[in-house]
């Protein structure tokens, strides 16, 4: 599948504030300032290997440790290339079904657009099983108990503000069966979350994703929530 750099100005940054650390470090002639950089630049590529390998891993477990039945109803919010949509699609038949929703920002993922992740579907050949379609995760549009899972990958955490995504957990909460799961994996407000999903009677379990989820200095957790 065609994948794409989760929020690319990220990694820049690193890299640039590496290079410019090395001209410090080069010009002081001190072994000592050259660490700074370095750590920048290992930074960077944690960052890069998370979004363009490590990522797909998680992915992978998760989904593989679901038993997902085949006839599953699935929402994948914020599904972006299609990650978890393509994962997901995989193990369902018909009438089983997976919808992934976006608003196509190329900031949270670089090359985001509805035709490529359509693109991606038809490669997989999966079309069948899987489509995508524009909308807000703060106002979904589908009915109340839809859903038997509503997966969210490095997706919620892109709304703001806290409000915002407040709005976002809610709504896949309105969208799930009283007896589906709702899947988080972020790499920030994880806390929040949690909160958020408590309070609406939700049990929560955490888990951590190891070094496959290292978005430079921020690990990834793995939220499931069910009643």
């Amino acid at each position: 599948m065609k994948k794409g750099i989760d929020a690319p100005i990220v990694p820049i940054l690193f890299s640039v504030i590496g290079v410019i650390g090395i001209l410090i470090a080069w010009q002081s002639q001190n072994t000592y300032n050259f660490i700074f950089p370095a750590i920048m630049f290992i930074l960077a590529i944690l960052f890069i290997h998370t979004s363009l390998d490590g990522k797909y891993k998680i992915i992978h477990d998760v989904v593989k440790s679901l038993d997902i039945p085949n006839d599953s109803q699935i929402l994948d919010l914020g599904t972006g290339h299609g990650a978890v949509l393509l994962a997901v699609a995989k193990k369902l038949k018909q009438p089983g079904k997976a919808i992934g929703i976006d608003i196509w920002q190329s900031a949270d993922q670089s090359g985001n657009s509805q035709t490529t992740t359509q693109q991606n579907i038809d490669r997989a050949q999966v079309s069948a099983v899987a489509k995508v379609q524009t909308a807000d995760m703060t106002k979904l549009p589908f009915n109340d108990h839809a859903f038997d899972f509503v997966f969210a990958s490095f997706a919620i955490h892109n709304v703001k503000p806290r409000k915002q995504r407040e709005l976002a957990i809610n709504e896949a909460l309105r969208v799930l069966k009283t007896d589906g799961r709702l899947v988080i994996i972020d790499m920030e407000h994880t806390r929040e979350f949690k909160r958020i999903i408590t309070q609406s009677g939700w049990q929560v379990t955490v888990h951590h994703a190891g070094i496959n989820g290292l978005w430079g200095g921020m690990p990834t957790s793995i939220l499931i929530a069910q009643k």
